[in-house]
């Protein structure tokens, strides 16, 4: 593995841990409750993890403001890599 890859993301991993644009984590932390996830008063405190993700489909996520389709595919690419399978 090289260096730029950094840590193995898994579907434990927290949003905060994993390597996504601003923009991407974001869009996740501010709809932390719409995967049933309380949220913190900053990101760095968010326990939102990858497996959250799972709980909503790319057609809700996608509705979320801020949320284009380069921001929806490293969304899905993230998942993809945790091996999280997004609700159809």
């Amino acid at each position: 593995m090289n260096m730029k890859d950094g840590p193995k993301i898994d579907k434990d991993s927290f949003i905060r841990d994993c390597n996504l644009s601003l923009r991407a984590q974001n869009v996740l932390y501010n709809n932390a409750e719409a995967f049933g996830v309380e949220r913190a008063s900053w990101i760095m405190y968010s326990n939102l993890k990858v497996s959250d993700i799972g709980k909503l489909s790319l057609r809700v996520i996608a509705g979320f403001r801020n949320c284009g389709t380069k921001t929806l595919s490293e969304i899905e690419e993230l998942c993809r890599k945790a091996g999280v399978e997004l609700k159809e």
